[in-house]
């Protein structure tokens, strides 16, 4: 019996790359400028600049995963801003859960929020490794918790141990498997890279 993970939903489609837009488009505050959500490797940085001439007392950067219920996830006190020039900001949140549509909003102490930013955030953080999509097409990707620049052996066999693609030049964490021409069954995967194994089953239609 060829048992394999089911990854339905919104998780498919973030797995999948899917984009999501603004929940909101509006005009930005009148304070705020240049407000950027950027994926990094392990986690989401957020730029923002207080327009010159505009101060507010204290800051927060409020996330959510569906974008209508927010949490503080940072804040600087003090006078933000300052009446002579722009001045800009900069936090990197590396506690984002993995595999998820994050909103950020920045609240500018009494003067209300800016805009609602969204991202999704397509790393792995906790899991060793994930297969998408299950049960497969031709292609699927498969995801291992390693660096961009580590070196991958990435090998699949069917289930009497016959080898269907072995790449020896495989690097870093994403990885496309094709499985074009081979029959539907059961195939287990085993990505190898630093002494670590990874190793699971999958379906293919």
């Amino acid at each position: 019996m060829c048992a394999v993970q089911r990854i339905t939903g919104i998780g498919l489609l973030l797995l999948q790359g899917s984009v999501v837009p603004d929940l909101v488009i509006a005009q930005e505050h009148p304070f705020i400028a240049d407000y950027v959500l950027t994926e990094l490797d392990g986690g989401v940085r957020v730029d923002w600049t207080i327009q010159g001439g505009n101060t507010c007392d204290g800051q927060e950067i409020e996330r959510s995963t569906n974008g209508v219920d927010f949490q503080a996830v940072h804040r600087i006190e003090g006078i933000c801003g300052d009446p002579s020039f722009a001045v800009p900001f900069q936090w990197f949140d590396t506690t984002v859960p993995e595999f998820s549509a994050l909103h950020y909003r920045i609240k500018l102490g009494a003067q209300g929020y800016s805009t609602v930013k969204s991202i999704v955030f397509d790393q792995l953080t906790s899991s060793s490794e994930r297969f998408f999509p299950s049960p497969m097409g031709e292609q699927a990707t498969l995801l291992i918790n390693v660096p961009a620049s580590a070196a991958v052996q990435l090998r699949v066999v069917d289930m009497t141990g016959k080898e269907i693609m072995n790449d020896l030049a495989a690097m870093g964490p994403k990885h496309t498997i094709s499985m074009v021409g081979s029959p539907a069954g059961c195939y287990v995967y085993i990505a190898t890279s630093g002494g670590r194994t990874f190793r699971g089953r999958f379906m293919k239609r």
